[in-house]
C-alpha cells in the first residue's frame, strides 16, 4: 500500500488541470441597491475579492511546487523499508526554500491558497510496520503570526508545549521524523510580516533557517522591504534564503488576463459597471497599477461615488472621482511612487523596489512611460496655443461624461441715453417717411 503515496500527485501538475481547480469566478453580487451604500460597498467589496484567475506565473509556479513535492515524496517511499527508516532515523538534508515575493495586494496569499487547493488531501495507507492505517498529509501550511522563534514553530508542528526544555536541535530531529511518517512533502511558510518588528530580521532568520532544516522543499512568502533586509545578512544565510526569489508583478494592462479580470469584475456587479469596457479596464489598471487588491478597492470607491450621486450604476467619472477620495489615498501614493520608479526615479521605500532587480522593458512600464508621454505632449500642445486658439479648442473637446455648452452669444453694445436733438430728428424722419407713402 505503499503505492498510494507514490501516485497522490499524479496528474496534478498538468497546467490545464490547475488551471480548472483554481479558477474563481463568484455569482453576481445580486440585489444590493436597496441597501445603505457602505453596507453595498462591503457586500460588492467581499464577492469581487472572491474572484481569482491564475495567470501564466501562478500556474507555472504552482506546477513547479506540487511537481517538487512529487519528486521529494517518491524519493521517500521507494520502498516500504525506506519509508519505515525516515520514520525513525530521517537523512539530514537541507533545501533552499523558493521566496515568493512581489507587490503587496499583487496575489501572492491567492497564489498559494491556490496551491493548497490543488494539493492532494489525506491520504489514508497501511504498512506492515504499523498495525492501524496511518494519514498521509502532502503538505505543512505554517503560520509566522503570533510565533516568537523558530523552536515554538517546531513546538507547534510536533503539538506539544512550546516551554519544553528539549533544544531546537531535538525538536528539528523530531519533527523530520513526523514529517515522513505523515508523508509530508511541502512545507509553506506565510505571514512573516506579523513577526515582532523589534526583533527585526533576526527572527525571520530564524524561522526560515529551522524551516529548511527540516528537508522539505519549501515556499514563503515575502514582500519586497524583507527581501532587502535578508540580502543585507552574511553570505552563508543570503545563499540559503534568496537565493531562489519568484517574483510576481502585475498582469500586463494589454494582457488578455487583464482583460478577463475586468469581464469578471463587470460580471460580479450585476450590472451596475455602466460604461465603455475598454476606456473602464484602462482607467482602472491607470489608477491602481494593475494590483488586483487596490483595482477592486477602486471600484468599490467608484460605486460609493456612484450612490452618492443617487445613482446605482458605475460610469466613467465616478472611477477619477475615486482615485481622488480620501478613502483611496494609500493606495493613490503608492501608484503615482511605482509610477515615478518605473520612469526612472530613485525612491526611498524599499517596500516598492524589488530587490531582485526590475525588468527593463516590461509592458507595465512601458505602459506607465506611454501615458506620461502623453500627458506630456498635452501639456506642451495646450501651452503653444494661444488665448483664442485654447477658447477654439476648449469647445470642440468632447468629454463622455460632460455634454458641450453652446456658445455664448456676443452683448450688443449699449445705445447711450439719446439727447433732444436726437430725439427731433427721429421725430422729423418718422414723420417724412408718411408723407412719402
Amino acid at each position: 500500500m505503499i503505492e498510494i503515496i507514490r501516485t497522490r500527485f499524479e496528474g496534478l501538475i498538468d497546467i490545464e488541470h490547475i488551471r480548472r481547480k483554481v479558477t474563481i469566478r463568484p455569482e453576481p453580487v445580486g440585489d444590493i441597491d436597496q441597501l445603505s451604500p457602505m453596507l453595498a460597498a462591503h457586500f460588492l467589496d467581499m464577492t469581487l475579492r472572491k474572484i481569482f484567475l491564475p495567470n501564466h506565473f501562478s500556474l507555472e509556479l504552482i506546477a513547479e511546487l506540487i511537481g517538487k513535492a512529487a519528486v521529494h515524496s517518491a524519493i521517500r517511499s521507494t520502498t516500504e523499508q525506506k519509508f519505515v527508516k525516515g520514520m525513525y532515523y530521517p537523512t539530514p538534508t537541507e533545501t533552499f526554500p523558493i521566496c515568493l515575493t512581489g507587490l503587496a495586494g499583487v496575489g501572492k496569499s491567492a497564489t498559494i491558497e491556490a496551491l493548497l487547493r490543488v494539493m492532494p488531501g489525506p491520504t489514508e495507507f497501511q504498512i506492515d510496520h504499523c498495525m492501524a492505517p496511518l494519514t498521509a498529509e502532502s503538505h505543512w501550511y505554517a503560520s509566522a503570526k503570533g510565533k516568537s522563534s523558530g523552536k515554538q514553530l517546531l513546538a507547534d508542528f510536533l503539538g506539544i508545549e512550546a516551554t519544553t526544555r528539549e533544544n531546537a536541535a531535538s525538536l528539528q530531529f523530531r519533527a523530520q521524523q513526523q514529517a515522513n511518517k505523515r508523508g509530508i512533502s511541502l512545507a509553506v511558510l506565510e505571514e512573516m510580516q506579523h513577526l515582532t518588528p523589534g526583533k527585526g530580521v533576526a527572527l525571520t532568520t530564524d524561522f526560515l533557517l529551522t524551516m529548511s532544516g527540516l528537508g522539505l522543499p519549501m515556499v514563503y512568502v515575502s514582500n519586497f522591504s524583507l527581501g532587502h533586509k535578508l540580502l543585507k545578512r552574511n553570505q552563508e544565510d543570503t545563499q540559503r534564503l534568496v537565493a531562489q526569489p519568484r517574483v510576481m508583478w502585475p498582469d500586463a494592462p494589454e494582457s488578455k488576463i487583464w482583460a478577463d479580470f475586468i469581464d469578471a469584475c463587470i460580471t460580479a456587479s450585476d450590472g451596475r459597471i455602466r460604461t465603455d469596457r475598454d476606456n473602464f479596464s484602462h482607467e482602472i489598471y491607470r489608477g491602481s497599477y494593475g494590483i488586483k487588491r487596490a483595482a477592486i478597492h477602486l471600484i468599490v470607491q467608484a460605486y460609493i461615488q456612484a450612490r452618492s450621486e443617487n445613482r446605482t450604476w458605475i460610469e466613467l467619472g465616478d472611477v477619477h472621482k475615486a482615485y481622488i477620495s480620501s478613502a483611496y489615498y494609500a493606495y493613490r501614493t503608492d501608484v503615482e511612487e511605482l509610477e515615478r520608479i518605473a520612469i526612472g526615479q530613485k525612491t526611498k521605500r524599499d517596500d516598492l523596489l524589488c530587490p531582485f532587480g526590475s525588468p527593463a522593458r516590461s509592458n507595465i512600464v512601458q505602459f506607465v512611460r506611454r501615458e506620461r508621454d502623453n500627458r506630456v505632449a498635452q501639456a506642451v500642445f495646450k501651452g503653444a496655443l494661444t488665448a483664442e486658439e485654447r477658447d477654439t479648442h476648449k469647445s470642440l473637446k468632447l468629454d463622455s461624461d460632460m455634454k458641450a455648452q453652446p456658445p455664448q452669444r456676443p452683448k450688443r453694445k449699449p445705445l447711450g441715453k439719446p439727447t433732444n436733438d436726437d430725439l427731433g430728428n427721429v421725430f422729423s424722419d418718422f414723420f417724412d417717411d408718411k408723407d412719402d407713402n
